[in-house]
């Protein structure tokens, strides 16, 4: 009885030691809601601090990624409803592109990349969800319905619906530039 607690014992720390192989998911997860690399850090490792504090409730190692997910999109939710309107990550920020393209194609390119992050930044709160999961943290739709707690057919219609409104509004925000 007391060799079973020890192993048990051990297979929790051995899967938490396996969450950390999600560190960029999660830091890219934080950066779809945070769009500020330092606050991403942030709650990054808030999310990580939280998934040690409760452990203890990882249920099976093969779950156990999703719930790292969620843990990483409750943690983004939570800091935006404390901090209603969050930075968007500004052009500086960005850093400089890595060849020596031409000025006028870096300012357009620069100037879509913003009209993307004010789209995605409209989106309903649960297409903003799917649709971050999805582009930032590149999860499967298997590992955002576990994330999430939804069937795959609500990620795929959420998905599908938060993609074709980005594609709306950014179309709508060019329009409105040219006009």
């Amino acid at each position: 009885m007391g060799a079973m607690v020890a192993e048990q014992g051990g297979d929790r720390k051995d899967t938490f030691g396996d969450l950390l192989t999600h560190r960029e998911q999660v830091f890219r997860i934080c950066l779809g809601f945070a769009k500020n690399p330092q606050d991403a850090e942030e709650l990054a490792q808030e999310a990580y601090l939280k998934a040690y504090k409760h452990r203890d409730s990882i249920k099976a190692p093969f779950s156990a990624k999703g719930w790292l997910l969620r843990i990483a999109r409750n943690t983004c939710l939570d800091h935006q409803k404390k901090f209603l309107h969050i930075r968007p990550l500004s052009l500086e920020e960005a850093g400089e592109p890595a060849d020596d393209c031409d000025i006028e194609m870096h300012r357009a390119r620069n100037e879509k990349l913003e009209m993307v992050k004010d789209a995605v930044e409209q989106l309903p709160r649960k297409l903003k969800e799917v649709f971050v999961l999805r582009e930032y943290g590149e999860l499967t739709y298997e590992e955002m319905s576990a994330a999430l707690g939804t069937s795959l057919g609500t990620i795929m219609s959420r998905l599908n619906r938060a993609r074709r409104a980005v594609i709306n509004l950014v179309k709508e925000a060019s329009d409105g530039k040219r006009a």
